[in-house]
């Protein structure tokens, strides 16, 4: 067959797996859209996924046609891509003419999936991130029938434990306040929140002073299973225990500084009953951004705390600076030995 070169209208269209339940412009059922399908065929979407098809689909689509769906599903969640058995695009070697082209990820250049065409219905392709990008190419000559695809949203594996929505153990909640404290796992079996042998998955809310922002810093941290995120992990929320404010999430062998936009942090611990010796000790510390009042003192890192810190035995700056140069020192009121 002969080279061809033609020229393809494109045709983009988005959808977006989060923004399904909103209430249409048009007044249309909440839940279900369609969209406009002149140059690309219908598309169907509802709140638990949607269909799309090839243009003109079951008749012929024409020629010269490119079109590229991108499916977004909602945080937490992967895409799974069914076609119907019903499935014809011009046969050719490694699909170089008509072709269904499926990526992993949002954009052109995720990683190939795989390229299809032919008569056979390709199989069902599951994402392994909340994106897919499907593309559909046809050139001037031999249209077929073209496709139909299903697509629908399906919990991620990879948050099996943390789910994707902040559902602890109910009674193993902790509230700390003030200008600064200490986050403890040791807390959970010494209140005695979970039996021995339980797995443990609890939350701890953290308050700053008013009009403060907070300011994290691990004093001890051990995964009893290291880089097993399911099994064991220290999750920091900014602002509140929605899943979109996830701020950072250790589970390996090291645990760094959070350094939060709001006065309101959320810690949570989960640790499986095979990890039951996972730890963790956080300093929580309240600070203003400069400049620094008469009551506060600058730690030279953007950070301004109060002076009641100031050579109290704590590192509560970034850097040490409220604990150089002391006459006084106060007692370490957290040491760094002590296991959490």
């Amino acid at each position: 067959m002969s080279e061809k070169v033609s020229l393809l209208l494109i045709t983009v269209l988005v959808v977006e797996g989060i923004a399904v339940a909103q209430k249409p412009p048009d007044g249309q059922n909440v839940g279900v859209r369609h969209v406009a399908g002149t140059q690309c065929g219908i598309w169907v979407r509802t709140s638990n996924g949607g269909h799309f098809a090839s243009p003109s689909y079951p008749d012929p689509y024409p020629p010269n046609k490119e079109c590229i769906y991108v499916l977004e599903a909602a945080p937490r969640q992967r895409i799974e891509l069914a076609f119907e058995e019903h499935f014809y695009l011009e046969p050719s070697f490694e699909c170089r003419f008509d072709h269904l082209e499926v990526r992993d990820g949002p954009f052109g250049f995720s990683p190939l999936i795989e390229r299809f065409c032919g008569v056979k219905s390709p199989p069902l392709i599951r994402s392994t991130g909340r994106f897919m990008w499907v593309k559909f190419s046809s050139d001037e000559e031999l249209e077929g029938m073209g496709f139909r695809a299903k697509y629908s949203f399906i919990p991620d594996p990879e948050f099996t434990y943390l789910g994707g929505i902040l559902s602890p153990i109910p009674d193993c909640q902790f509230e700390l306040s003030g200008a600064d404290g200490v986050v403890r796992s040791s807390q959970v079996e010494q209140e005695e929140k979970t039996k021995p042998g339980q797995a443990v998955d609890c939350i701890w809310t953290i308050r700053a002073t008013p009009r403060a922002k907070i300011y994290l810093r691990f004093l001890d941290y051990q995964m009893e299973h290291s880089n097993e995120c399911k099994r064991n992990f220290v999750a920091v929320y900014d602002g509140s225990s929605a899943i979109e404010n996830l701020k950072a999430k250790f589970c390996s062998t090291v645990a760094n500084d959070v350094m939060l936009k709001t006065g309101v942090g959320v810690v949570r611990m989960w640790a499986d009953e095979g990890s039951r010796l996972s730890r963790f000790r956080m300093l929580f510390t309240s600070f203003v951004e400069p400049p620094c009042t008469g009551s506060t003192f600058f730690c030279h890192s953007n950070m301004c705390i109060n002076n009641s810190l100031v050579c109290n035995g704590v590192q509560n700056c970034a850097y040490p600076w409220d604990e150089n140069h002391c006459k006084v020192r106060g007692p370490a009121l957290y040491p760094l030995s002590h296991t959490g």
